[in-house]
């Protein structure tokens, strides 16, 4: 049922397109882009025109003229993907949020887990996923136990959990987050696994489904990495690549 909530919250703000960004929202991010200088680009339109984007999914001489030309666009939206600035906004933002929330802006309990997608037409690694029955890529996740992805890594789908998981933890490190624990379930056990944890001094935390449960049940702190997941999937297609650098491990 539509409500006075709804109407506040989804009124018209006077933005051309929903994806741009507010004043509020150019201003906390702004000191993140002071390192590039530009003759002619507006970066802020810059930045606005590839979150448009990333979530319509549009291609790149699809995308409104009004944003600036199509070539510009594409060549900033390399250029921030190249140097990691997705993961510095969303580093940033991720830790304000928990701070907001109430807890300490740097999580010393993460998630670890991965998803087996069908994968498009772009250039990459493919394999198949033989328990999912996918065949395509591997997206390997490390998020905070809010459920903010952290940092990403994506494979080919036949990549075993455990091969990705040191890669992952190793770029979580170098991208300044210092967890204490890992949450994950039972698939990553073995030498792999424990020689990842170990570099890292990480206390591994193994949750599984009771053996006697059939069917889908949501693990208490798990199930933050599952929603992740199922957001993802279901709203932002391309999130993965924008806010977490993707690479292959």
């Amino acid at each position: 049922m539509w409500t006075a909530t709804h109407r506040e919250r989804y009124k018209d703000d006077g933005r051309r397109y929903p994806s741009d960004l507010t004043d509020t929202e150019w201003e906390s991010i702004e000191p993140l882009f002071a390192v590039y200088t530009t003759l002619t680009a507006d970066l802020r339109e810059m930045v606005s025109a590839c979150l448009y984007l990333q979530k319509t999914g549009c291609g790149w001489r699809y995308l409104p003229t009004d944003v600036g030309p199509w070539e510009t666009v594409r060549t900033w939206h390399d250029r921030f993907k190249t140097d990691g600035i997705w993961a510095d906004i969303a580093a940033q933002l991720t830790r304000a949020v928990r701070q907001g929330r109430g807890r300490d802006p740097e999580p010393s309990t993460v998630i670890l887990d991965s998803q087996s997608v069908k994968s498009g037409p772009q250039a990459g690694e493919r394999g198949v996923d033989g328990n999912k029955m996918v065949k395509g890529i591997k997206r390997h996740a490390l998020t905070c136990s809010l459920g903010f992805v952290l940092v990403v890594v994506v494979t080919a789908a036949n990549v075993h959990d455990t091969a990705a998981a040191g890669p992952l933890l190793d770029k979580a490190v170098e991208q300044g987050w210092s967890p204490k624990r890992v949450n994950v379930d039972g698939i990553y056990t073995g030498e792999r696994m424990e020689a990842a944890a170990d570099r890292h001094d990480l206390a591994v935390q193994v949750s599984s489904k009771p053996a006697e449960v059939a069917g889908f049940t949501p693990l208490p702190l798990r199930w933050r990495i599952e929603a992740t997941f199922g957001a993802q999937t279901n709203y932002y297609p391309a999130s993965f690549i924008l806010m977490g650098k993707a690479s292959s491990a």
